[in-house]
Protein backbone atom coordinates (compact mmCIF):
# COMPACT_ATOMS: atom_id res chain seq x y z
CA UNK A 1 0.00 0.00 0.00
CA UNK A 2 1.44 3.42 -0.91
CA UNK A 3 1.15 6.44 1.39
CA UNK A 4 -2.41 7.80 1.24
CA UNK A 5 -3.59 11.37 1.94
CA UNK A 6 -7.08 11.98 3.32
CA UNK A 7 -8.91 15.30 3.59
CA UNK A 8 -10.58 15.61 6.99
CA UNK A 9 -13.75 17.52 7.86
CA UNK A 10 -11.73 19.98 9.94
CA UNK A 11 -9.51 20.95 7.00
CA UNK A 12 -6.36 18.84 7.44
CA UNK A 13 -4.59 16.78 4.83
CA UNK A 14 -3.70 13.66 6.82
CA UNK A 15 -1.19 11.12 5.55
CA UNK A 16 -1.40 7.43 6.38
CA UNK A 17 2.15 6.27 5.72
CA UNK A 18 2.52 2.77 4.29
CA UNK A 19 5.19 1.75 6.81
CA UNK A 20 2.91 2.77 9.69
CA UNK A 21 0.00 0.77 8.27
CA UNK A 22 2.13 -2.31 7.53
CA UNK A 23 4.47 -2.30 10.55
CA UNK A 24 2.31 -0.85 13.33
CA UNK A 25 -1.44 -0.71 12.75
CA UNK A 26 -1.98 -4.05 10.99
CA UNK A 27 0.21 -6.12 13.35
CA UNK A 28 -0.89 -4.45 16.62
CA UNK A 29 -4.50 -3.60 15.77
CA UNK A 30 -5.59 -6.23 13.21
CA UNK A 31 -9.26 -5.48 13.97
CA UNK A 32 -8.86 -2.12 12.18
CA UNK A 33 -9.59 -1.93 8.48
CA UNK A 34 -8.51 0.68 5.97
CA UNK A 35 -12.19 1.59 5.63
CA UNK A 36 -12.39 2.26 9.40
CA UNK A 37 -9.56 4.76 9.00
CA UNK A 38 -11.10 6.39 5.93
CA UNK A 39 -14.49 6.74 7.65
CA UNK A 40 -13.06 8.09 10.92
CA UNK A 41 -11.01 10.73 9.10
CA UNK A 42 -13.47 11.80 6.41
CA UNK A 43 -16.85 11.31 8.14
CA UNK A 44 -16.19 11.16 11.91
CA UNK A 45 -18.72 11.15 14.70
CA UNK A 46 -16.50 13.67 16.48
CA UNK A 47 -12.96 15.01 16.75
CA UNK A 48 -11.45 15.54 20.21
CA UNK A 49 -8.25 16.76 21.80
CA UNK A 50 -5.84 14.04 22.88
CA UNK A 51 -5.75 13.57 26.66
CA UNK A 52 -1.99 14.07 26.94
CA UNK A 53 -0.45 15.17 23.64
CA UNK A 54 -1.51 18.71 22.72
CA UNK A 55 -0.35 18.22 19.13
CA UNK A 56 -2.63 15.23 18.56
CA UNK A 57 -6.33 14.85 17.71
CA UNK A 58 -8.61 11.87 18.09
CA UNK A 59 -10.90 11.18 15.12
CA UNK A 60 -13.70 8.93 16.34
CA UNK A 61 -15.80 7.07 13.81
CA UNK A 62 -19.33 5.80 14.28
CA UNK A 63 -19.75 2.50 16.14
CA UNK A 64 -19.53 -0.66 14.10
CA UNK A 65 -22.85 -2.28 13.33
CA UNK A 66 -21.47 -5.69 12.38
CA UNK A 67 -19.21 -8.51 13.51
CA UNK A 68 -17.44 -9.42 16.71
CA UNK A 69 -16.54 -5.79 17.43
CA UNK A 70 -20.13 -4.54 16.94
CA UNK A 71 -20.67 -1.38 19.01
CA UNK A 72 -16.94 -0.50 19.12
CA UNK A 73 -15.78 2.92 17.95
CA UNK A 74 -12.85 3.20 15.52
CA UNK A 75 -10.40 5.89 16.64
CA UNK A 76 -7.59 7.36 14.56
CA UNK A 77 -4.89 9.34 16.35
CA UNK A 78 -3.49 12.15 14.19
CA UNK A 79 -0.34 14.16 14.88
CA UNK A 80 -0.93 17.69 13.60
CA UNK A 81 2.29 18.73 11.87
CA UNK A 82 1.20 22.24 10.86
CA UNK A 83 -2.00 24.24 10.31
CA UNK A 84 -2.96 22.21 7.23
CA UNK A 85 -1.33 18.79 7.55
CA UNK A 86 -1.07 15.82 9.85
CA UNK A 87 -0.11 12.16 9.91
CA UNK A 88 -1.75 9.06 11.34
CA UNK A 89 0.04 7.88 14.49
CA UNK A 90 -2.15 4.85 15.22
CA UNK A 91 -5.68 3.53 14.90
CA UNK A 92 -7.66 1.16 17.12
CA UNK A 93 -11.14 0.30 18.43
CA UNK A 94 -12.58 1.43 21.77
CA UNK A 95 -15.72 0.18 23.48
CA UNK A 96 -16.79 3.51 25.01
CA UNK A 97 -16.98 6.87 23.26
CA UNK A 98 -13.87 9.02 23.71
CA UNK A 99 -14.74 11.84 26.10
CA UNK A 100 -12.48 14.87 25.92
CA UNK A 101 -12.61 18.46 24.71
CA UNK A 102 -14.60 18.19 21.49
CA UNK A 103 -13.17 20.16 18.57
CA UNK A 104 -15.68 19.10 15.92
CA UNK A 105 -18.57 19.42 15.58
CA UNK A 106 -18.53 22.57 17.68
CA UNK A 107 -20.68 22.35 20.74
Amino acid sequence: MPDVVYHTVDGLQVTLESWNWERHIQPRHPEMTEQDIVDALTAPQCICDHRIMSTQRMYQGFPRTWGFFRGSFPVVVVEVTNAQTGRVVTAYLITLAYLRQQLWPSM
